[in-house]
């Protein structure tokens, strides 16, 4: 699965919206509940060594919202790191196209879809 590929299919799955909130960065995408404006996912193109990766190399990753109780764990497997930019106990970041279990990662979505729909 592709950056556009994942936007597409969390567009056909979740009531939300789309955003490219900075002009700096066109190609960051966040994409919000349609409920209550939260963001549930953020899409960014950012270098390897940024998620502590031993490369500079260009990869598309998804931070998603995260149970904190499974971050431990999930960080462990290839390919999801601790949340690049944004809080680590509460957020995790998956590299779309070097992560290769999808219906996981499409679970990790709907799973932070979910936590930030929470009151």
């Amino acid at each position: 699965m592709n950056r556009n590929e994942l936007i597409h299919y969390i567009q056909q799955e979740y009531i939300c919206d789309v955003d490219y909130p900075w002009e700096k960065y066109p190609e960051y995408t966040v994409i919000r509940r349609r409920d209550n404006k939260k963001w549930f996912a953020g899409i960014f193109t950012i270098r390897g060594q940024q998620v502590g990766l031993d490369t500079n190399e260009a990869l598309d990753v998804i931070n998603l919202k995260c149970d904190p109780d499974l971050i431990p764990n999930l960080i462990r497997e290839s390919g999801i790191f601790p949340a690049y930019h944004m809080n680590k106990k509460h957020w995790i970041s998956v590299n779309i196209e070097g992560y290769g279990d999808v219906e996981k990662m499409k679970m990790l979505v709907d799973m932070s879809y979910r936590l930030v729909g929470k009151k």
